[in-house]
């Protein structure tokens, strides 16, 4: 198998190119996103003096003094906490900052933008240079991608990340091995089918939502051409430095780097060290020994996207232009892979819809993951928004009629916060099988957490739900 590794580079379907204000747009945005890559360790060493800073208070404070002689703030604090102690702190929460901005500097020089030194030394050379300080939203998302560069790429990470990919990796082998894989059988398809997308080359799979790719770098491993996507560019970023920069000068050999993805936690934390402790990433290198399959070898792609866009030209509607209709010439997946992804939908019909027409008749839709619904909780319908039969009627609810406050109340937010619904697993099932899909596995209360520190006194499980549906011909 030869690796096809492409860089994350926005991606784009349709009939017409970007126009210049989306062009700009994803410049605005791409430079926002370099911007927290750049400033994050000085970020963090900024609000730890701010910790340090509330100390000081403390001990200003007016109860800091007790006049009967007995404990005060200043000596329970001094003697917990001496200078020299408070020093080398200060010290191990500094070299943890430095260790991980050397990776996100990697990363950046991957993508060809400027280091934090770049940028520092710019800003040494340049009069009067004003800063554009990123902000806690976007250091925070920083944060999640080095928690899951800790998930998907590290020997620590391997225990909680396999309990998801092993039952989906397993399902591939089950209903759509590789060809010479005696081990595998093609469960509820005939041997024509077998034989056919074995003739056309490896099965496709698309992993929608794939974060830092690990999920659809397996599948690639296995022998499958793999397509992962996601809409998070801090996330990408991460990802193709990982998946295309880390490779060693020697065969077999890559480039290892050392993080702290925890520094960022200052709750139910043990230790300081608990906090800055390493690990090493990535654990394995991200390729394939090639082999003499020539066109027939798989191939893995990376697409940066937001999933509706990306995929929306398998949809009947979007085949056509200027009157002919070319559905032969967009190649289908023989199954789209979901870990953790059904739920980040603003609308799960329109997702469900979708991932029915990018799959061959008979191909696969395989799931796992809780029911959390990223966009629920804003928007919601209140008493003072229901009037009746005002000259504001917008919509009916149960008779009544949402007046005009709820959409001046709401009009700041995304409008695909409005229709999101909370569906529960029953709702769901129904939605998938009514989409035209058969369940072919179900299984429920598959525990696993996400991204979790397993330090930490504070741990989120999760009871997953798994299936593996069939796209009915």
């Amino acid at each position: 198998m030869e690796s096809h590794l492409q860089p994350c580079r926005p991606h784009h379907h349709g009939e017409l190119p970007c126009n210049k204000d989306e062009e700009d747009e994803e410049r605005r945005h791409f430079h926002q996103v370099c911007n927290s890559y750049q400033q994050y360790a000085t970020f963090h060493q900024v609000t730890e003096q701010g910790v340090n800073h509330r100390r000081e208070r403390l001990l200003s404070s007016m109860n800091a003094v007790v006049e009967d002689g007995g404990p005060t703030v200043e000596s329970i604090l001094q003697k917990s906490l001496s200078q020299q102690q408070m020093k080398k702190n200060n010290e191990l929460f500094c070299q943890a900052t430095i260790r991980n901005q050397y990776f996100l500097d990697n990363v950046l020089k991957h993508c060809g933008a400027m280091t934090s030194q770049e940028v520092l030394r710019y800003r040494n050379e340049v009069e009067a240079f004003e800063v554009e300080w990123t902000t806690e939203d976007q250091i925070s998302k920083i944060d999640s991608v080095l928690k899951s560069v800790y998930r998907d790429w590290s020997i620590e990470g391997r225990e909680e990340r396999s309990v998801v990919y092993d039952k989906l990796l397993g399902a591939l082998d089950k209903y759509l091995p590789i060809r010479g894989n005696d081990d595998a059988v093609m469960n509820n398809s005939t041997d024509d089918d077998f034989n056919n997308y074995n003739d056309r080359g490896p099965p496709r799979v698309a992993v929608p939502g794939s974060g830092l790719g690990r999920l659809a770098f397996e599948i690639y491993a296995k022998g499958y051409s793999s397509q992962g996507s996601d809409f998070s560019l801090p996330m990408l970023l991460a990802s193709d430095f990982i998946l295309n920069g880390c490779s060693g000068t020697d065969t077999g050999s890559h480039r290892k780097f050392a993080i702290s993805p925890w520094i960022h936690e200052t709750k139910n934390v043990k230790s300081l060290q608990d906090r800055c402790r390493a690990v090493v990433v990535p654990d394995v290198v991200a390729a394939v020994e090639p082999s003499d399959d020539g066109e027939l070898a798989p191939d893995f792609t990376m697409l940066a996207g937001e999933f509706l866009s990306l995929y929306s030209h398998f949809l009947p509607g979007n085949r056509c232009v200027d009157g002919e209709c070319q559905a032969d010439s967009v190649e289908k997946f023989n199954a789209v892979v979901c870990s953790f992804f059904i739920d980040t939908a603003p609308s799960l019909p329109h997702y469900l819809i979708t991932i029915y027409h990018m799959l061959e008749n008979g191909g696969l839709f395989v799931s796992i993951g809780p029911l959390m619904w990223h966009w629920s909780g804003h928007g919601a319908v209140l008493p003072d928004d229901l009037a009746n039969g005002t000259t504001n009627e917008t919509s009916n609810v149960q008779g009544n009629f949402i007046n005009a406050k709820h959409k001046l109340r709401t009009e700041h937010l995304d409008q695909r916060y409005l229709q999101s619904v909370d569906f529960t697993w029953e709702e769901t099932r129904a939605l998938i099988i009514n989409c035209g899909f058969e369940m072919l596995e179900e299984e429920f209360d598959i525990r696993t957490r996400y991204t979790s520190d397993a330090l930490s006194m504070k741990k989120v499980d999760y009871d997953c739900v798994f299936f593996v549906a069939r796209k009915v011909v």
